[in-house]
C-alpha cells in the first residue's frame, strides 16, 4: 500500500477509535468499516501505536480503544507479554521436533 494511502487509512482508523474501553471496537468491525483486511488493519494500528496509546483485548468482547489511563496500558503490555511467552514456548517445542528428527 502506498504511503499516502496508508496515511489516509490511519486517519480513518483514528477517527473510528473509541476513547473508552467500554466502547472498544472489534477488529472485524474496523475491517468492515475500512474495507481493509485484518492484517492491514493490524499493521496500521501497529504504526499508529508509535504516537497513540491504542490498546486491544481479544477476550471478553475484545476490540480496540484509546487507553484511558496507565492501567489500560499496563494490562495491554501484560497481555502481549503472555502471548510472546506462549509463542516462544511453541518455538522451543517445535524446534525440538526438528532436532529429534535429525538424529
Amino acid at each position: 500500500m502506498k504511503k499516502h494511502l496508508r496515511e489516509y487509512y490511519k486517519e480513518i482508523i483514528l477517527s473510528l477509535m473509541p476513547q473508552t474501553r467500554a466502547e472498544a471496537i472489534p477488529g472485524p468491525e474496523l475491517n468492515r468499516l475500512t474495507h481493509l483486511t485484518s492484517r492491514v488493519v493490524k499493521d496500521l494500528i501497529t504504526e499508529l501505536r508509535v504516537e497513540y496509546p491504542i490498546c486491544s483485548k481479544e477476550t471478553e468482547g475484545g476490540g480496540y480503544w484509546m487507553a484511558e489511563n496507565e492501567q489500560d496500558i499496563i494490562e495491554f503490555i501484560k497481555m502481549i507479554e503472555r502471548r510472546r511467552n506462549a509463542h516462544n514456548k511453541t518455538i522451543e517445542v517445535m524446534s525440538h521436533h526438528i532436532f529429534n528428527e535429525r538424529k
